[in-house]
Parts: structure tokens; C-alpha cells; sequence
């Protein structure tokens, strides 16, 4: 009885002690602004919203974030460019949208097959998380980008799809003919050394591109962003067997005085929902990628096809060749290269005995239909 008395009293008194702290700051919460580099109405702006909603509750309203979708107050490409100045307090896109700046973007968000390492998707955030790619990352953006930004990755979105297309595409010969909407940095630089043609639209621009002409196939993401789109009504052929981003990660980046003027604790807030949302978007993508497949084939008239067999050969063929000439003329490229080499020898091999029993499980699940 005493001892719960005075636990009752402690917390009475730690609550005492704390409340005027807390109803100052709900007088006066932080209020953020997120751009997306994504279109309304698609999975990452519910992604996106159920974060901002997740800061709000563990906060208690101290830190509310308002989300925006793609183009609202800048272009996709340009938010580390608001967000670093501070015309946006935090974005959404992805930082392989950044290898403009420096090539080695494409190897935390979207390696090439996982960078020729044998990492897959879990591997590359195994790596992000616990085998230095984080300290490589914060690197990248705020020392060699040197923008005054705090960046995360928050939701992995890949594989991404091999592509739309008006007819299914039997070779690399008459792949590499169409002018070809893929992602910008180092899939278009693969593409391009294939013999292809890449062309880099943001998601709105896609529909209009395609019905004036001026592409003939594209990729976006996977069926799920792919289908609010509405890719369907101008493509019918669409194959999800795609090498260049097999892996694909979002990020979130957070101006750098937004992020140091919030207290300690609304920090944590912060990196514990962005951690959070990794997992809830590996769970949501299984889930509505799988129901959104089922509605482009069975209500849309969308014809799944397989990538061409000589596709593999040739897209690993001129991936190794890019990244052979970017680690050969740029050492911070080489070092996270190296970083992810060196983790894939230790996880890949185990990795490679469980995906065996993935095809184990499959196949007990023919069996049983």
C-alpha cells in the first residue's frame, strides 16, 4: 500500500512539474509544410499523411505537419533545393533525384540491382540502418551536396515495374528504339549505354507526355502508384519484371534550422515515426500492390507480359560498365560502393539459403489450389 502511494504521489508531482512546459508548447506548436514529389490521391501521399498524423498524436500537437502534393509550391526535382533554402520545411522524393548534383544518389535510394552487390531490397535497408549506410548518407547530402538538410529514408516502394507499354516488347533491340520514360541518374545512364532512350518526366507529366506523343513507354513505381495514375488508358501491356530499381526507397529530408530548433524529444518524435513508417510501407506496398495488380488486369484490360529473356544480360552488362566508370573517377561514389560490398558478403549468403525457402512456400501454395 505505501509503496503504490508513493509511486501515486512521484507521478503526481512529475506530471506537476512538466505541465506548463507541455501547455506552453501546445500554445504555440510547430507547424511544417511537406511537399511530396508525388501527385494527390497516390500511396505515398497516404503514407505521407498517416506519418504527419503519427507526429501529431505522439506529440500531442506540438508538431504539426501539413501534406502537399507534388507541384504545389515547387517541381519534384527542386525540393532539396526548397527545403535546404527554406521555402519548404520538409519533402518528400527520392535521393536518386539528386545524382545531377552527384551520382552516388543512386546508390542509398535506388542501386542498380542492388549496386552488383546481390543486396535486395531488405538487405539495402539492413545496410542503411545497421552497417554504416546511414553515416554514409548524412554524408552525402549535408558534406558533399552540402545542403543543411536532416534526411531519412522512409518507405521502400520497389521493386518497381519494368514498364507500360502499347505492345509487349519481345527484345532489348526493339526496347532500346522507344523514347522511354525511366527514372533520372543512374537507370538512365544504364539505358542510355544499352543504346536506349530515357527520358525524365515527373508522375504528372506522364499522361500527357504519352497521349501527345512524346514518349512511348514509361515507368513509374509499382501497380499501386501505377494505377491512380491511369497509365491503363493510354498503355495496355505491362510488365513488373524491371532490373532498374529493384530496389527503390523514399526519403523524407527536413531543413536543417527546422530540425534543430525543435526540442530534443519532438527530434525523437520524428526519427521514430520516419522508422515506423519503413515498416509500414513494406507491409502496405505487399498488400495494395497485390489488390491494385488484380484491378489493372481483371477490371482494366491490362495484359501482364514477361521482360524480354535478353533483357537481364544486357541491362547487368551496362549496369556494371556505369558503375565501373563512376567508381573509377569519383572517390565518395567508390566508398559507398565499397560499404555496400563489403555488408552484401556477409548478409547475401545467408539471404540466398532463406530465398529458398520463399520458393518452397510458393510452391506449396500451387500445390494446394
Amino acid at each position: 500500500m505505501e509503496r503504490r502511494k508513493f509511486l501515486a504521489g512521484a507521478g503526481l508531482a512529475a506530471g506537476a512539474a512538466v505541465t506548463p512546459g507541455i501547455a506552453q508548447a501546445q500554445a504555440t506548436p510547430f507547424r511544417w509544410k511537406l511537399q511530396s514529389a508525388n501527385p494527390a490521391g497516390t500511396p505515398h501521399m497516404t503514407l505521407l499523411n498517416k506519418f504527419a498524423s503519427n507526429v501529431d498524436r505522439m506529440s500531442n500537437g506540438r508538431l504539426k505537419i501539413e501534406v502537399l502534393p507534388s507541384g504545389a509550391i515547387v517541381n519534384p526535382f527542386e525540393i532539396l533545393d526548397a527545403v535546404n533554402k527554406g521555402v519548404v520545411d520538409t519533402g518528400q522524393w527520392w535521393t536518386h533525384y539528386a545524382t545531377g548534383k552527384h551520382p552516388a544518389g543512386g546508390l542509398f535510394s535506388s542501386p542498380l540491382g542492388g549496386s552488383g552487390s546481390g543486396l535486395d531490397q531488405m538487405g539495402q535497408l539492413a545496410w542503411y540502418m545497421r552497417g554504416g549506410g546511414r553515416d554514409l548518407y548524412l554524408e552525402y547530402y549535408q558534406k558533399i551536396l552540402k545542403a543543411d538538410v536532416m534526411p531519412f529514408l522512409y518507405a521502400p516502394d520497389g521493386p518497381e515495374c519494368f514498364g507500360w507499354f502499347k505492345k509487349p516488347i519481345t527484345s532489348v533491340a526493339e526496347f532500346t528504339k522507344l523514347r522511354f520514360r525511366i527514372s533520372a541518374g543512374l537507370p538512365s545512364d544504364v539505358l542510355k549505354d544499352m543504346g536506349g532512350i530515357p527520358m525524365n518526366l515527373a508522375g504528372q507529366e506522364l499522361i500527357p507526355a504519352a497521349e501527345r506523343g512524346i514518349v512511348d513507354g514509361v515507368e513509374w513505381i509499382n501497380p499501386a502508384n501505377d494505377l491512380p495514375l491511369g497509365l491503363y488508358d493510354v498503355f495496355k501491356f505491362y510488365s513488373i519484371q524491371g532490373l532498374h530499381q529493384a530496389i527503390d526507397i523514399a526519403d523524407v529530408i527536413i531543413n536543417g534550422a527546422k530540425w534543430r530548433a525543435l526540442p530534443a524529444d519532438l527530434q525523437a518524435i520524428l526519427e521514430v515515426a520516419l522508422t515506423t513508417s519503413v515498416f509500414e510501407a513494406i507491409l502496405y506496398f505487399a498488400h495494395e500492390n497485390a489488390k491494385a495488380l488484380q484491378v489493372l488486369v481483371k477490371e482494366k484490360g491490362v495484359k501482364l507480359f514477361d521482360a524480354p529473356p535478353d533483357y537481364a544480360p544486357a541491362f547487368i552488362k551496362s549496369a556494371k560498365k556505369v558503375l565501373a566508370n563512376l567508381e573509377a573517377k569519383d572517390p565518395f561514389f567508390k566508398k559507398v560502393l565499397a560499404s555496400q560490398r563489403a555488408f552484401a558478403n556477409l548478409v547475401v549468403p545467408y539471404t540466398r539459403e532463406t530465398s529458398k525457402l520463399s520458393t518452397l512456400i510458393s510452391g506449396a501454395a500451387e500445390l494446394g489450389t
